[in-house]
């Protein structure tokens, strides 16, 4: 394995960008979204964020229909990364783990959700079309706003990837950091360096992206570029990161345990909120 992480560095059609790591500082807020059944997902939760950004978590969540992508290797000059054909089977299906960035597109709300669910096909893991996805009604999703930060959905020129990018103008005595990598950070060393940055002794990750190869505590080693991860659980200290993630490459391999360190870099983005614990 390179020093640098499972693979040797990317080199994406474009420039860099600078800055490789954006975390700015919010307040977290609590927000409960009621789904009626009326609006896809991504809708009702972009419509209840009302332009704030945020995130939400998911967890056994029952949906009428549900459709989602995996990651493929792109077969354009201009981007290493793309996405498989849509890959829902029709019928119900129950969300069972998933995370969702909210923020915005130019004047419009927008969502990137990974998760696991199971389909009337079996258990499946990806990246969520949540304008395809129809939740069941009487179902409340719990939300959290960030005051101070926000995700904003912006033309990537070095990946050729529409992103979200943290930004925003901050928040004093901050509980939480959004933040945004960009490829070849190492997700667990950044977010200890900025829990040591902060000078908070503890943060709890949430977030999800992508990995140019992964490599497991039990040995397993997932070696694509073309990959997306969920961090299922993961904590962060100022000396080191603890992260237990489900990642899928483009063959539809799945990879689940806790994370080496510095054998998780990025491949296109990753999007993580820290929220301070001690």
């Amino acid at each position: 394995m390179s020093e640098h992480g499972v693979n040797p560095r990317l080199r994406h059609p474009g420039p860099l960008v600078q800055p490789r790591v954006n975390a700015v500082a919010a307040r977290l807020r609590p927000l409960d979204i009621a789904l009626d059944g009326t609006a896809p997902l991504e809708t009702a939760i972009c419509a209840a964020f009302d332009g704030a950004s945020g995130f939400v978590t998911m967890t056994d969540l029952r949906c009428t229909a549900l459709d989602f992508v995996i990651p493929a290797r792109s077969t354009r000059p201009d981007r290493l990364a793309w996405y498989s054909e849509p890959q829902g089977q029709g019928g119900g299906a129950v969300i069972r783990q998933a995370y969702a960035s909210v923020g915005r597109h130019g004047a419009d709300g927008a969502m990137h959700c990974h998760g696991s669910w199971d389909t009337q096909a079996g258990a499946r893991f990806g990246h969520l079309l949540g304008l395809h996805t129809m939740p069941e009604p009487g179902q409340v999703l719990r939300g959290w706003v960030l005051d101070g930060a926000t995700f904003d959905r912006r033309p990537d020129p070095e990946t050729g990837f529409d992103l979200f990018a943290a930004a925003g103008d901050g928040a004093g005595a901050p509980d939480a950091l959004a933040l945004t990598l960009r490829p070849d950070e190492d997700v667990g060393a950044a977010c200890a360096h900025l829990c040591a940055a902060q000078g908070w002794q503890s943060a709890r990750i949430e977030g999800l992206g992508s990995l140019n190869g992964a490599a497991f505590a039990d040995g397993a080693v997932m070696r694509d570029h073309a990959s997306e991860f969920l961090v299922r659980s993961g904590q962060a200290n100022p000396a080191r990161a603890s992260l237990d993630i489900t990642v899928i490459d483009s063959d539809g391999a799945l990879f689940s345990g806790a994370l080496m360190q510095g054998k998780g870099r990025v491949s296109i983005t990753a999007e993580l909120v820290l929220i301070r614990q001690d």
